[in-house]
């Protein structure tokens, strides 16, 4: 006997929300957003063909060296959900990644990050192979600010330091060492550029104590350097595509010294590459280590050179994936040597006048 007809209205009627409530439940949790990002795995590029030269000859080989990226999504609720239960993904409240600044705010600020990056690179190969290479700035601008550090509240990204204690700063490096010459506890004095039409503004800041190293003085900054400018002998040009971000600097660095030495720099390897470069030619620390990790071990590379800060950490994905740490451009060529690579001229400093 069939049910009578209002009582298969109501079974439809159930079924009908109960579908409704799941395509919901499906569109709210692929579609709206949460006050998080996922961070996952993301590639290793090549840079070979990335680097080009005009005005000197250039060696090609087929060894690689690759930079390393990740994936950074903000989150919704079934991208998290992945997220929390992937063991390769991390998930980080949205402030954590983006500061007081919004999604698109941070993409600019990451794209100005690799164009700094690319061009610091350049400059530092091309040092390190013997060409003399000048640098000029108008002042270090502030990238990001430590919450808790001595900067916090007084410098917002932004803002440019002219000066220090009337000691002018045109790059980045002149801040450091600025700082570098103080102890924790100093007040220095910070001159602010207001823009063209006013005086640098002074601001005091006592320094803190370095998170790592008591005994060293610590503002708690990020910092490039504003309308930085090089007198290159030959032009360099680096592809980045779309990549945001610092974290290449060393790659780039590694890049365009292989493309300007005979022989492979990694041996005819395949050599994944982490880490941000200074003029100075040493390392900085990089972001997404772990994601990093695990891009590099489904790469198949052969050795992964990471930052000293980040060494230990990256051990603990490593399984078994062949993790170096360096702190400047000579122990990145010095590893690269290890295995098989033409590191000579590079080490000698002297391609210039070859």
């Amino acid at each position: 006997m069939e049910p009578p007809r209002s009582r298969r209205r109501l079974r439809n009627y159930i079924l009908g929300g109960i579908v409704g409530l799941l395509l919901v439940a499906i569109v709210t949790a692929n579609f709206v957003r949460l006050p998080y990002y996922v961070i996952s795995p993301g590639q290793v590029r090549p840079t070979q063909d990335a680097v080009q030269v005009e005005g000197r000859p250039t060696y090609r080989d087929s060894g690689e060296i690759g930079y390393t990226t990740v994936s950074s999504s903000e989150a919704t609720a079934w991208s998290a959900l992945i997220g929390w239960i992937d063991p390769t993904r991390d998930v980080f409240p949205a402030r954590e990644v983006l500061g007081d600044q919004t999604h698109e705010d941070n993409r600019a600020r990451n794209l100005q990050l690799m164009d700094s990056s690319k061009q610091t690179a350049e400059v530092v190969a091309l040092r390190q192979l013997g060409y003399d290479v000048a640098a000029t700035g108008t002042g270090a601008v502030i990238f990001e600010v430590v919450e808790g550090s001595a900067a916090d509240g007084v410098l917002q990204p932004g803002d440019t330091v002219v000066a220090v204690d009337d000691q002018p700063v045109g790059l980045a490096e002149d801040l450091v060492a600025a700082l570098a010459a103080h102890e924790p506890g100093d007040t220095v004095t910070l001159a602010i550029d207001q823009g063209p039409d006013e005086g640098p503004v002074a601001v005091p800041v006592t320094l803190g104590h370095h998170p790592d190293d008591a005994a060293t003085a610590f503002l708690g900054v990020s910092s490039g350097t504003r309308e930085l400018q090089f007198d290159l002998p030959f032009e360099v040009s680096i592809d980045s595509g779309d990549v945001g971000g610092p974290s290449a600097g060393l790659a780039f660095t590694l890049a365009t010294i292989d493309v300007l030495t005979p022989g492979s720099l990694t041996g005819g390897n395949d050599v994944a590459v982490t880490g941000t470069i200074r003029l100075d030619g040493t390392i900085g620390p990089i972001g997404g280590i772990h994601q990093k990790v695990e891009t590099v071990k489904d790469h198949g590379s052969k050795l992964f050179l990471v930052p000293d800060d980040e060494y230990e950490e990256a051990l603990q994905y490593a399984d078994g994936l062949q993790v170096v740490a360096v702190s400047d451009v000579t122990e990145a060529l010095e590893a690269l040597g290890s295995i098989g690579g033409d590191v000579e001229v590079a080490l000698a400093g002297d391609a210039a006048t070859q």
